[in-house]
């Protein structure tokens, strides 16, 4: 009994190793290829010039990035996790936006420069973004939300608290279903504090955020009904990350929806399929 006991114990150690090297491999080579300053290079390159703007929350400061012009409508992004403002460069590179809109992209906390620490609940990380949305926007002027993966799940969570602020909504492959947003086993298994410490930050923070996800999701169910502004819904069914039937559970609560389910489009819509995003901004249900 006692070898069984052993046996199981070095594959399990093993195992987390893997998951710790993997995840630290993928990131070193996200941060090599696109980090901050290498995709604000790329975008200068093509005659692209994001402004850069730290903006003060509590003790703390929130990086933001946006480009066109501060008078015109405004479309803020809401990277996934782990994620960076520049998840959306794609965006941030169609000039035909650029002259309708102001497009802002933000390092949620816990990541890229942003200096805010990592938020467990969507209703502190709704706070953080709601600090964006006052800090660039005159009083009673409304934003066009876009949210991908995780970033959904703030989206959602700030049309509840926030209301007001926004005018339109744009879900990517979102997180919204507490059935399909159950902490996974490598979830459980790197929140260890010994195993904590060898993982990337990043992933330390997606993983906070991740553990309480469920049971947020959970309680904003009977909230759901709050919601009235139009919604744009876009996903696929090769997204393996997030199942596609989050579609039909969000359409349960929420009828005023234009959604696309798309058969050969995978998670990574801002990479993949930009100008899916770019057609719903630009359609302004």
């Amino acid at each position: 009994m006692r070898r069984w006991i052993k046996k199981l114990l070095y594959v399990f150690g093993f195992t987390i190793l893997i998951l710790i090297g993997i995840g630290f491999v993928l990131l070193q080579k996200i941060r090599n290829e696109f980090d901050n300053q290498t995709v604000l290079k790329e975008l200068n390159n093509r005659n692209i010039f994001p402004r850069s703007e730290m903006i003060p929350y509590d003790k703390y400061q929130i990086h933001t990035n946006y480009i066109g012009d501060l008078s015109k409508p405004k479309v803020l992004l809401i990277h996934g996790s782990p994620g960076f403002w520049f998840d959306f460069k794609n965006i941030f590179a169609d000039k035909t936006l650029q002259k309708e809109y102001c497009i802002i992209s933000y390092d949620r906390p816990g990541y890229g420069k942003t200096t805010v620490p990592a938020k467990k609940r969507l209703s502190d990380q709704a706070k953080v973004l709601a600090s964006v949305l006052n800090h660039y926007g005159q009083v009673n002027e409304k934003f066009t939300l876009v949210g991908h993966s995780y970033g959904g799940a703030v989206l959602e969570q700030t049309i509840l608290d926030f209301q007001n602020k926004i005018s339109h909504a744009i879900y990517l492959a979102p997180c919204l279903s507490p059935k399909f947003q159950k902490a996974k086993w490598y979830n459980l298994m790197i929140s260890g504090k010994i195993t904590n410490k060898f993982i990337p930050y990043e992933l330390q923070n997606s993983n906070i955020e991740m553990m309480a996800l469920e049971e947020d999701l959970s309680k904003n169910e009977r909230r759901l009904h709050e919601i009235s502004i139009p919604t744009s819904y876009i996903q696929g069914k090769k997204d393996f990350l997030v199942p596609f039937q989050t579609q039909a559970y969000y359409l349960k609560f929420h009828k005023n929806v234009n959604y696309i389910l798309l058969d050969d489009v995978n998670h990574f819509i801002p990479w993949s399929n930009p100008e899916l995003i770019i057609q719903a901004i630009k359609e302004q249900i």
